[in-house]
């Protein structure tokens, strides 16, 4: 939790400065370059979050493997990160700095989990009765699970709609175990 809360505040800061600077597309390129290089790469996770490494030896395997994939805003910020002994947080500060960014822009992020693909006009539903609650940009993330048999789980920020199939089979056979029914003659 206090790791989460001092990524933020690094994130926050990057944020604000790319503001300033109106570089703030760019740091969101960058995020985005190092949040995919992240999931690519646990070794480098690793080491960043190595106690045992040394700073110098972290700080040019990043100047390596970022050359020319970041802005030097990105970079720069990077190094500081590194100086001050701070870069086991740089894994979490990309995604504080990603939902920090998509809050500055009013994009929300849904998620949608179904026991089959999404058509087209499906999608479209979804999306105009999410317009509804959130006026601004939807990030939309399909998943496909079979487990739910049918209907749908949609995710929106830290709320949640489970009107699968499956939950509801669950909930009915809760409802009959807890309840004694005895037959009448």
């Amino acid at each position: 939790m206090a790791t989460a809360r001092v990524a933020g505040r690094y994130a926050k800061a990057l944020l604000s400065l790319a503001q300033e600077r109106n570089e703030l597309d760019a740091v969101g390129q960058d995020l985005n370059t190092l949040e995919a290089l992240f999931e690519g790469s646990r070794d480098l996770v690793v080491l960043l979050q190595s106690p045992i490494v040394k700073g110098d030896k972290k700080q040019s395997v990043l100047d390596a493997v970022l050359n020319g994939k970041v802005g030097e805003l990105t970079a720069s910020y990077l190094r500081i990160l590194v100086q001050k002994g701070r870069e086991g947080l740089v894994v979490d500060m990309v995604q504080e700095g990603q939902t920090q960014l998509r809050a500055l822009r009013n994009i929300q992020s849904v998620t949608v989990t179904t026991a089959v693909a999404l058509t087209d006009a499906l999608r479209a539903n979804i999306l105009a009765q999410v317009a509804k609650v959130h006026k601004g940009e939807v990030d939309l993330t399909e998943k496909v699970d079979p487990d739910i048999l049918g209907g749908y789980i949609l995710q929106l920020g830290d709320q949640m709609i489970d009107a699968s199939v499956k939950r509801q089979i669950q909930a009915l056979g809760r409802e009959l175990t807890e309840h004694d029914y005895e037959p009448e003659f």
